[in-house]
């Protein structure tokens, strides 16, 4: 008797497969069997397949929303990001839906949406019951949507009291707490809220934004792409999930996630700079000035804009076009510290010593708690010689003097 032998996964998978087509034919409508074969082969990683049965399903089923946005994601994952957006586009425009699971558009909603019955059920239980769960939950949300986020964060506070696990009352309070940039806080209440309601993106979105703000890149895009698998391509989640990844030096997915989102909305201001800059960063320098420039065509008043595209500019040594744009944004901006920094940076390449050190006073003055200045002004006074003023400015870096 010869030996037990173990099949490889994918022939087992493969088998599982052609079994489960035999029973499909027999019991199944031809879309829902191609959605049923795409779901397959997805869970067994052949994406291209996975995109021709549910291609052939949407053929079938045309206003089946979902099925576009399942195309829209693997095309994304496969690098396909205009066809991606074409797809997710298609999806946005049969979103009403009921059972789409999905948000396609310019910024993620934080609001679950409320039907007509549950609405009057709310307005009934502010009524008769205002210091219930529920009537506290709807009144923190009404001052939250206003801008009112210490009244809204009261009411949370409140609900929170009666019910500590309530999760929608446990994202808002987060949401107010990111307000109050308490971000390890509200941390706490989105982490919580993910481990009661794990179907919801928008908490792991909020999560993703709290570890961004408190530097845990990594934790970030893993939350981001928790969202991602749960249904959320919006603007903003690319976006966000695009600036973790630069800080990663991640500058190829970054660059994905930013033409994706860029394909979803090319006029996004913050779009065209942040791809700008994650260009810059990865050493395309050329490019990042073509997408800087496209930027400041649609808004000519942005000094941040300005200041990313003299950087651009400074990289690839055309110091006196950077001089340029740091003297633009310094007319829109003139007490912004960061702007007076860098245009003394770029005086200090061009060894006009005198200039540069009287930019570095201006920033001391609308800035005297910057230390880095300090250490700029003590690299120029070492160039020009000036041994003990370069000390002394060293020494303020430090800190070590007043």
């Amino acid at each position: 008797m010869g030996n037990l032998v173990l099949q490889h996964k994918k022939v087992s998978d493969a088998a599982k497969m052609g079994i489960l087509k035999k029973l499909s034919y027999k019991f199944l409508p031809t879309a829902t069997l191609y959605a049923f074969a795409g779901l397959l082969f997805e869970t067994i990683g052949d994406e291209d397949r996975a995109i021709k049965y549910y291609s052939g399903s949407a053929v079938l089923n045309p206003e089946k929303s979902y099925l576009h946005y399942k195309i829209g994601q693997l095309q994304y994952k496969k690098g396909c990001i205009k066809e991606a957006a074409k797809s997710f586009r298609k999806a946005a425009h049969l979103s009403q839906e009921v059972a789409s699971v999905f948000w396609v558009g310019t910024s993620p909603s934080n609001k679950i949406p409320v039907s007509p019955s549950d609405r009057a059920e709310v307005n009934l239980e502010l009524i008769h019951n205002p210091n219930s769960v529920k009537a506290l939950i709807t009144k923190g949300k009404d001052y939250y949507n206003r801008g009112l986020f210490k009244e809204a964060s009261s009411c949370f506070k409140k609900a929170l009291d009666f019910e500590p696990d309530e999760p929608e009352g446990l994202l808002y309070y987060g949401l107010c707490l990111c307000n109050t940039r308490d971000y390890e806080k509200a941390l706490e209440c989105f982490t919580k809220s993910a481990c009661i309601r794990q179907n919801n993106p928008a908490v792991f979105v909020n999560m993703g934004l709290c570890h961004s703000y408190l530097g845990n890149h990594q934790q970030a895009v893993k939350c981001y792409n928790n969202a991602e698998n749960l249904g959320l391509i919006n603007v903003e989640l690319l976006n966000n999930k695009g600036f973790s990844l630069v800080e990663l030096s991640m500058y190829n997915e970054a660059l994905k996630c930013y033409q994706l989102a860029l394909e979803l909305n090319p006029e996004d201001l913050t779009l065209l700079s942040n791809k700008g800059t994650c260009l810059c960063k990865a050493g395309r320098h050329a490019e990042a000035l073509k997408f800087f420039d496209k930027a400041l065509k649609i808004h000519q008043q942005d000094s941040m804009l300005l200041n990313n595209k003299a950087l651009c500019l400074e990289a690839v040594g055309r110091l006196s076009e950077a001089l340029h744009c740091y003297n633009k944004a310094l007319d829109i901006d003139p007490k912004n510290s960061t702007l007076l920094i860098n245009k003394g940076g770029c005086l200090a390449k061009l060894n006009r010593f005198y200039e540069a050190l009287a930019c570095f006073n201006k920033a001391i003055r609308f800035d005297p708690g910057n230390r880095e200045v300090w250490s700029f002004k003590a690299d120029i006074y070492e160039k020009m010689g000036e041994n003990g003023e370069a000390i002394d400015c060293y020494n303020k870096a430090l800190g070590l003097v007043d």
